[in-house]
């Protein structure tokens, strides 16, 4: 297939506009996406990559404007009628059902029948089993879903997708809950889906990705288009400066660590060990973090991190070895133990283990440090108030009014509110788990400078990431863990992509850099 063929235009929004009572989501965006390639659409939280997502899929309809396909106006009132027309799309939130098998999962809602109406198990089965080989999971079809980890129910949703045959295929973060080798594996699908001629749209923070795999980029700020461009005319900071409207700059020269090699460590592990139903372990995790330092966890999925610092939160039964906070040996039964000792942690999943949707901004922020600011059982409202407003002030945490819903909040101010918790509790020692998981590139730059700033301020930060970007960007030192246990030490000067890789691959030994 020619160049010309393989990227002609195949789906098209043209002038199209979008308005929720006073809010203009969308404002006369006009967006393309070419078959045989991989169309980029990117923008902060807010920017209205979601809402062009819901009308491209029939989810929604315009107000004003048109969809087309092919050269032909499409008059799509449902997402049956944009699957009806090869549209498809996986979303970022699973909607996988637990109660049924794989097969059932792939074909909910458009079942293979036989001419007896009676629904062809053995053909959906095959065809489901054709889709996962794709993608290089080859999962028993009778698998009931509720069984499978969140990376193989995110393969699932993507094999739903290609099992309709679809001519475009939109890819909303596909890849925020799979394993690299996942991700590998998806990469290499996208690869063969592209040499058959399917458009894909493809949404991501991971700005890695977006430059490894993108053909055609289309930026949204406000609802509107602010930049187009296509592989060879495209860079991070063209990005980064397109979707927020200002220069950021991600690689900022990182404050120089002061803390002194000969000091107590505030935070010391000795002989650890994270063995869980799925990570062997090892007997002797070793760990120091000093006052100002920035120590990161690199790892794929599985290895272990989060048991980790969840162990040193108190938040799992307690951690064979020895944990010593600023010199002296504490027990961690509870998390509350944790706290006493002057150790935080920011958790994995804001929405399941971290905010509280029902609260406010300023009750979720307050939420872990009551006791604090109680007399005879009253909570001294001004005080909590104060001390609230003055770490959102510090924080930069982007809010109307704190009295409003967490859930007002975009992905990183919600992040922002979680730290604030934290903080409230005047820790020595912070712990983050993935601490930019699901924000964009601005809130990323902006949590990094947070966490320098507490750093330079004194506080020991640990923190656990799946991204070699954010190691190598927010760390002084980084630690590869694989299968429960510390493969490799790099400094930060000396963790490229390839070292940082290969340690934490399986069964891999890398030699530490200096």
């Amino acid at each position: 297939m020619s160049d010309a063929v393989q990227h002609c235009v195949v789906l098209e929004a043209r002038g199209v506009s979008k308005r929720y009572d006073s809010t203009l989501a969308l404002d006369r965006v006009d967006f393309q996406v070419r078959a045989g390639a991989v169309n980029v659409l990117i923008g902060e939280n807010g920017a209205g990559k979601s809402t062009l997502m819901r009308l491209l899929a029939g989810v929604e309809l315009p107000n004003t404007g048109d969809i087309w396909m092919s050269g032909r106006r499409l008059d799509m009132r449902s997402p049956r009628d944009a699957a009806a027309a090869g549209i498809a799309i996986v979303h970022q939130e699973l909607a996988v059902m637990d109660n049924l098998d794989i097969a059932e999962n792939i074909f909910a809602g458009r079942e293979l029948v036989r001419s007896s109406a009676l629904v062809d198990r053995r053909a959906e089965e095959s065809r489901g089993a054709a889709a996962l080989l794709a993608l290089g999971k080859p999962i028993p079809m009778r698998t009931l879903a509720g069984t499978l980890s969140l990376g193989n129910r995110q393969v699932i949703e993507i094999a739903r997708a290609l099992a309709g045959n679809a001519r475009v295929l939109i890819l909303d973060e596909p890849t925020s809950a799979l394993s690299a080798t996942e991700a590998t594996a998806l990469f290499h699908v996208i690869a063969s889906l592209k040499a058959r001629g399917v458009g894909i749209v493809y949404i991501s923070h991971r700005l890695n990705e977006l430059l490894l795999l993108g053909d055609y980029f289309t930026v949204l700020r406000d609802g509107r288009v602010v930049g187009d461009g296509t592989r060879d005319n495209v860079d991070r900071t063209w990005i980064v400066e397109r979707m927020s409207g200002r220069r950021i700059d991600a690689n900022q020269t990182r404050a120089a660590n002061t803390s002194s090699g000969n000091e107590i460590p505030l935070l010391e592990v000795r002989g650890a060990n994270v063995k869980t139903e799925s990570v062997s372990g090892s007997d002797d995790l070793n760990l120091a973090v000093r006052k100002g330092e920035i120590v990161g966890i690199y790892g794929l999925l599985g290895a272990g991190r989060t048991e980790f610092l969840e162990g040193l939160a108190g938040a799992r039964r307690e951690m064979p070895g020895e944990v010593r906070v600023d010199g002296a040996r504490i027990a961690l039964h509870s998390v509350s133990d944790a706290l006493k000792a002057g150790i935080a942690l920011v958790p994995e999943d804001r929405q399941r283990d971290g905010l509280v949707p029902d609260l406010s901004i300023r009750e979720n922020i307050s939420l872990a440090s009551l006791s604090g600011f109680s007399r005879a059982g009253f909570v001294r409202r001004r005080d909590e108030s104060a001390r609230v407003h003055e770490l959102a002030e510090q924080l930069h945490i982007a809010a109307r009014d704190l009295e409003l819903p967490v859930t007002s909040l975009s992905g990183g101010n919600q992040q922002k509110a979680l730290l604030a918790r934290c903080l409230m509790r005047d820790p020595k020692i912070l712990l983050l788990d993935e601490p930019t998981r699901g924000v964009d590139v601005g809130a990323k730059a902006e949590i990094y400078r947070v966490l320098r700033s507490l750093a330079a301020s004194g506080l020991a930060i640990l923190f656990t990431t799946s991204e070699i970007e954010e190691a190598q960007l927010l760390a002084d030192r980084i630690l590869v863990m694989t299968q429960g246990a510390f493969t490799a030490e790099f400094s930060a000067a000396n963790a490229t992509d390839e070292v940082l890789f290969a340690a934490a691959s399986p069964r891999t030994t890398v030699e530490s850099a200096a």
